[in-house]
């Protein structure tokens, strides 16, 4: 990605238009000092794969009298029914990010919702994708403060956002309905499986048999501190920067809970890593994090916190599909069911 270069003032702007308009339109009103007779500007169309991005794009500003750059990145998201994106909503708390130390986080520049798509512009950032297991110790503290002010920022919210804050809870049920979280719906892949190979035979029962627990885990986890969560731990989300760790993409953004983030975290890992290497960051990151975690925070609930998002993110990880094809094709069967084993034994360590 690119570097962000100041040859105009960043504003971070809200509003609401009733028609699409031009880009050179929004980039007035997103940036005081463009004009659209003083800049020249290229585009590209960079990839994405969130649902209901309409685009992201690359704008590239040049100033035709200094023949200095400003990277602009505008994403479209549309509406269903007028409903405002959850992306969007979170860009207007934004604020309470700025003054982060762990992550860095592109320059907000504004929002433009239209009764069609929510507009969202940040700056560009440069950098590369780290290996994830090897920013544990980053990542940790990052996550830690992001729960610590967010939570805070939710505290001393007005009484008339907390139906706004309502809606945009984890626990509500039209995000709790999506395959994500209800990874029975892929059981059946694994019974496919398990009629080729007899190792597999029990798997299926075993794992429906986590349900309850998760159940109760849930209804722990709704009980505790909320905080803004992230979601969306993946390499593609991070850039190791000369500013530091950016993180970018809050497509999956909930007000979740303390602890989610973590497991999500490492729910990545766990995805790309053999069991040696995930354990050993799953060390370094733990003992990193409650470290850093504000004792105001009760470490055991967030620790089954932790567990049960990190639950609920592998199983549907590995009983996709797709991941089993992807072992098969590899000849990874032997690693894939060393993972099933893992996740069926997290119940028994939850409170570790």
């Amino acid at each position: 990605m690119g570097t962000e270069s100041n040859t105009t003032t960043l504003a971070s702007s809200n509003a609401f238009w009733l028609s699409r308009s031009t880009l050179e339109k929004r980039l007035s009103f997103l940036l005081p000092a463009y004009r659209a007779d003083s800049f020249s500007i290229t585009t590209a169309d960079l990839a994405s794969n969130a649902s209901f991005v309409n685009y992201v794009r690359h704008h590239r500003l040049t100033d035709l009298s200094t023949g200095t750059t400003l990277d602009v990145i505008e994403k479209s998201i549309r509406k269903t029914i007028f409903i405002t994106s959850l992306e969007s909503r979170f860009y207007r708390e934004r604020n309470v990010l700025g003054a982060s130390v762990h992550f860095k986080h592109p320059p907000f520049l504004g929002v433009i919702e239209t009764p069609w798509e929510s507009l969202i512009f940040t700056g560009y950032v440069q950098g590369r994708p780290p290996r994830m297991s090897a920013i544990a110790k980053t990542v940790a503290p990052g996550i830690a403060e992001i729960e610590t002010v967010t939570n805070h920022h939710l505290g001393l919210a007005a009484w008339w956002q907390a139906p706004k804050f309502w809606t945009m809870d984890f626990f509500r049920p039209w995000y709790l309905l999506r395959s994500r979280f209800n990874y029975e719906r892929y059981l059946h892949s694994l019974e496919e499986l398990a009629r080729d190979d007899d190792r597999f035979a029990d798997l299926p029962r075993r794992l429906r048999a986590l349900r309850p627990m998760l159940r109760h885990e849930a209804n722990g986890a709704k009980k505790s501190p909320r905080c803004f969560c992230h979601m969306d731990y993946l390499r593609k989300n991070f850039f190791l920067s000369p500013q530091g760790l950016q993180m970018i993409d809050w497509s999956e953004f909930k007000v979740g809970r303390i602890g989610f983030d973590g497991g999500s975290y490492l729910s990545a890992v766990f995805r790309r890593s053999d069991m040696e290497r995930f354990m050993i960051t799953r060390d370094e990151f733990l003992v990193t994090y409650l470290e850093k975690l504000d004792p105001r925070f009760d470490r055991q609930q967030v620790l089954r916190n932790l567990n049960y998002f990190f639950l609920q993110n592998s199983l549907w990880h590995f009983l996709r599909p797709k991941t089993i094809a992807d072992h098969q094709r590899r000849g990874n069967l032997d690693l894939l069911h060393e993972k099933y084993e893992y996740l069926l034994a997290q119940p028994l360590i939850s409170g570790c």
